[in-house]
């Protein structure tokens, strides 16, 4: 949760602040690391640039791990009290989540910016002041007394002193000539070089009175330009002694450009004149929108309600009732929400900074910069916005002013719960009286007196909904003969009455339709059949697999779709693979189009489709490290596709989340038990690898809604023992518990011996959890007993290892010396270096039980470097407990806490108390002693 109480500044000594408070960054090396990360803002830092930044072409062997400490040491410092944590980790890389608005850096762009665009528009006194808001954020050199590449400081130097320049033309244009030559002398003197601070001081002098000085100005910086550059200068400057010598009109001291104010926008609609009805609620918005104080925010009048309900003319006729309130503009803007192409926060805030009269090619590109600009646009102004047709709290948020002086009006078919200012209107349908009365007032009130009884049908039939009687009303203006009676018989008919009433997209429908209907016929399959895909997102070899044709051919038709604009590219994944994007709109008339197939055909494609997906995510979690809770394959159709795809199978899993949820959901929305199961079981390999606990448990709660509709009982045991290794992540025994035991129960009684054993292996760790060692050294033998006599090394290596930490908590040390022996040699036949580093763990924790701490430093660094290079950094953080345990016996304090730091931090990241408060006892200890 973002909160806006943090601050970061850059423009002078590095800081970080909450709430105005300035949080400790540390020791030098981390405040070099959060500088490194600010600079980069919003931006992936490579561990390996951050190694190379710290200590150059000879970094220690620890190098990675004081990184690690660094890291956490710093989420420490800029966690807020609300828990939110804004360095984020992405692979073995690291991020600063900040927006522009959060910086001093950030701030200084988009008031610069602001200020330009008031300068170009002649605006000069706001500009000003404006320009002098964002130079007031320097505090010194960029990140003084941090080693900074000179690159940086002299880019941020640049943009500093052109500011400058800025804020001194327009206070030129303001005539404050005489006030600005000191200034001027001094910025020439520490910047000599500068052209335009050259002619400012030539034309503040000129201004002045002051020729002879200003032609002085202009010989003295010649020389020093020829004698220690070699160039002359450029014509402007050349033009501009020459204006002086002539004595030209823009060097009299009154002809300095006026001040004017900014252009005042004026865009609402024309009144509703036939509005009638809601009398009291009008009353007392109205009483709502008068600014009488400046409430520190601005007014927001949320009207929510069903289509049709009359939102959108409630909206126009407040704005007119209040116009003359906010004299300094009312804006508006149609968000097509309800349509599948909602107006973009980007396009509206360019349409409302070019109302302004801020230049097209001067408006940024980026919403957050934009939103910036568009709120220190209107910030001390009253202006009304009206936005009409919102689709959501995002596509609102960029658009709401920060000033209390302002008011806007909302109107959207969506609750808007989400929205954090703004007093909901919910809407409801007209009252009969308030009905009638507009029915009246569109058709006129002989039309009512001379039929009441089929004009009462007709508001029957309508159910006050205004939309509905407006249609009535144009039928019966615009078509000759149309009576009450005649509309009253048309909605008698219900499954007619919707049909006759409709005013909705046919323009939009037909646009699409003629695009759609210019393809060739396997264009217009393939096109159709992208509806079918379980998301918008798709690569190329998904396409393939919905249109069912030759992979090459269909490469050829994607590009045809492209070059239409029917689909957008998106990048190149992994192997060069293309990815598109149907666009929202476009997506659900694929939609439409393809439901005219048949069903046979359409779940067919949806099956042949989810099957690469589960193909290829079955090759990848091959890949990563070997689980004890994957299964045996079940019987979903698998389609075959290229196993290159998935050489890399994090960055594989890692682009393909967001389709393989979606394909979860879809398995399970169309019947198709199994292959839902299967997609979510087989994704659970990553999810355990990658900490991803809630697309985990997202997954399997959906597929067990699904495996259990369609009597999939494996499936049903299989996700339950996922569901139960969430619980024991979270260190929740009873639910952990509940879902293995009735997966035990399910596997005994469809004959599944290889499920009961995974059952119990996951019961087993909630009786060691849960102080029960002899429970869970006698349940660790029932799994071992099964999984030796099915053959299942995996199986048997892991219960080997449970055997043998239950054993080792009863104090039967030699006994779980041989049992983790023995586990050893089972990982090495296995070839699997996790395990491999999992044992390495338990013989560490075991050589300290035998008061070895040199012995277990030994196994836990080679356990921790395994499992650095498969990039497991949960199982990562457990080795680190162990070795701050390890360096607390052998009193190395110091390096025990730097290592229980970093650990704690990642624990905490992924929900695991049980761990964290581990690493807080001992921390708690070292500090304590």
């Amino acid at each position: 949760m973002r909160t806006g109480a943090r601050f970061y500044r850059l423009l002078g000594e590095p800081a970080a602040e909450w709430e105005g408070v300035e949080l400790p960054l540390g020791p030098p090396q981390a405040r070099r690391l959060f500088a490194l990360l600010l600079i980069q803002a919003g931006q992936l830092v490579s561990c390996d640039r951050i190694i190379d930044e710290l200590w150059g072409a000879a970094p220690p062997a620890s190098a990675k791990v004081q990184v690690q400490g660094l890291i956490s040491g710093l989420r420490r410092a800029l966690r807020s009290p609300l828990g939110d944590q804004p360095i984020l980790t992405r692979g073995a890389a690291y991020l600063l989540d900040a927006r522009p608005e959060e910086t001093d850096g950030g701030r200084f762009i988009c008031l610069a910016a602001h200020g330009r665009e008031l300068l170009a528009r002649g605006s000069h006194r706001e500009a000003a002041r404006r320009l002098r808001e964002a130079l007031a954020l320097w505090r010194g050199p960029v990140l003084a007394g941090v080693p900074v590449a000179a690159e940086v400081v002299a880019r941020w130097e640049d943009q500093r002193l052109s500011v400058l320049e800025d804020r001194v033309e327009a206070e030129l244009g303001l005539g404050e000539h005489e006030r600005l030559v000191p200034e001027l002398r001094d910025m020439l003197a520490a910047a000599p070089f500068r052209e335009r601070t050259c002619g400012q001081l030539m034309i503040a002098l000129a201004r002045a009175g002051r020729m002879a000085e200003a032609l002085d100005v202009y010989g003295k910086w010649r020389r020093r330009l020829v004698d220690e550059l070699g160039v002359e200068p450029s014509s402007a400057i050349r033009a501009l002694q020459e204006e002086i010598l002539c004595d030209g009109p823009k060097m009299t001291a009154r002809e300095y450009p006026a001040y004017r104010e900014p252009e005042v926008p004026s865009q609402l609609p024309p009144g509703i004149p036939d509005f009638v009805g809601r009398e009291a609620l009008v009353k007392d918005l109205l009483v709502e929108l008068v600014p009488a104080e400046d409430r520190g925010t601005p007014r927001v009048l949320l009207l929510t309600g069903a289509g049709g309900i009359g939102k959108s003319s409630l909206a126009i006729r407040l704005a007119h009732e209040v116009a003359e309130e906010y004299p300094d503009g009312r804006l508006f803007a149609s968000l097509r929400g309800t349509t599948n192409e909602p107006r973009s926060p980007e396009a509206v805030l360019a349409a409302f900074l070019r109302a302004f009269g801020v230049p097209s090619d001067a408006i940024p590109a980026d919403v957050d910069e934009s939103a910036c600009l568009f709120r220190s646009l209107v910030n001390g102004r009253r202006v009304l916005l009206v936005l009409d047709d919102a689709a959501g709290e995002a596509q609102l948020r960029p658009l709401l002013p920060a000033g209390g002086g302002c008011a806007v009006l909302v109107t959207s078919r969506f609750a808007l719960d989400g929205l954090e200012i703004g007093r909901p209107v919910p809407m409801d349908v007209l009252p009969p009286a308030d009905a009638a009365a507009l029915l009246a007032r569109l058709t006129g009130s002989g039309e009512i007196d001379e039929d009441s009884v089929a004009a009462q049908q007709v508001l029957e039939y309508c159910g006050g909904l205004p939309l509905a009687l407006r249609i009535v009303g144009s039928r019966i203006g615009d078509r000759s003969g149309w009576r009450l009676a005649d509309v009253a018989v048309e909605l008698s008919v219900e499954r007619r009455r919707l049909d006759w009433l409709r005013a909705g997209d046919l323009a939009v429908r037909s646009s699409l339709s003629l695009g759609y209907r210019q393809l060739a016929p396997d264009g217009q399959r393939l096109f159709r059949r992208l509806g079918l895909l379980p998301a918008a997102d798709f690569p190329a070899w998904a396409a393939g697999l919905a249109d069912g044709g030759d992979p090459g051919h269909v490469d050829g038709v994607l590009e045809d779709l492209r070059h239409r604009h029917m689909i957008q590219p998106v990048c190149r994944g992994i192997g060069g693979i293309p990815r598109y994007r149907v666009h929202d709109l476009l997506r659900a008339f694929a939609v439409e189009e393809v439901g005219a197939e048949p069903e046979r055909e359409r779940a067919d494609t949806v099956e042949r489709a989810l099957g690469g997906w589960l193909w290829l995510a079955e090759k990848a979690a091959g890949r990563l490290p070997g689980s004890v809770l994957l299964p045996e394959p079940g019987t979903a159709t698998r389609t075959a596709v290229d196993e290159t795809l998935v050489a890399e199978p994090h960055s594989w899993f890692q682009g393909e989340l967001p389709a393989l949820e979606a394909a979860v959901s879809q398995a399970a929305d169309a019947g198709l038990g199994e292959l839902a199961w299967e997609l979510a079981v087989v994704a659970a390999s990553y999810f355990d690898h990658s900490g991803l606990y809630a697309e985990w448990s997202r997954c399997h709660r959906r597929a067990l809604e699904a495996a259990r509709a369609s009597g999939r009982a494996r499936g049903e045991a299989a996700l339950l023992r996922g569901i139960g290794q969430l619980h024991l992540y979270w260190d929740d025994y009873p639910e952990a518990t509940r879902a293995l035991t009735e997966s035990y129960r399910i596997s005994e009684r469809i004959g599944d011996p290889a499920g009961r054993a995974r059952a119990l292996t996951g019961l087993c760790v909630v009786a060691r959890s849960t102080g029960r060692p002899e429970e869970s050294r006698a349940t660790a033998k029932r799994a071992l007993a099964i999984f030796t006599e099915i053959g299942d090394v995996l199986g048997m290596a892991h219960l080997r290892t449970s055997h043998a930490v239950a054993s080792a908590e009863l104090d039967l040390l030699d006994e779980a010396e041989a049992e983790l022996d023995e586990a050893w040699r089972l990982c090495v036949e296995l070839d699997d270096p996790h395990r491999m580093a999992l044992v390495l763990r338990r013989q560490g924790q075991l050589h300290l039980r035998r008061k070895d701490p040199r012995g277990a430093m030994s196994c836990l660094r080679r356990a921790l470097e395994l499992l650095e290079s498969l990039s497991d950094e949960l199982c990562a953080a457990q080795v680190r407990l162990d070795i701050g345990r390890t360096y607390t016996t052998l009193g190395e304090r110091q390096a025990a806490a730097k290592v229980l730091t970093g650990a704690s931090s990642q624990f905490t990241g992924a929900g695991n108390r049980s761990s964290a408060a581990a690493c807080a006892r001992l921390l708690g200890t070292l500090s304590g002693s």
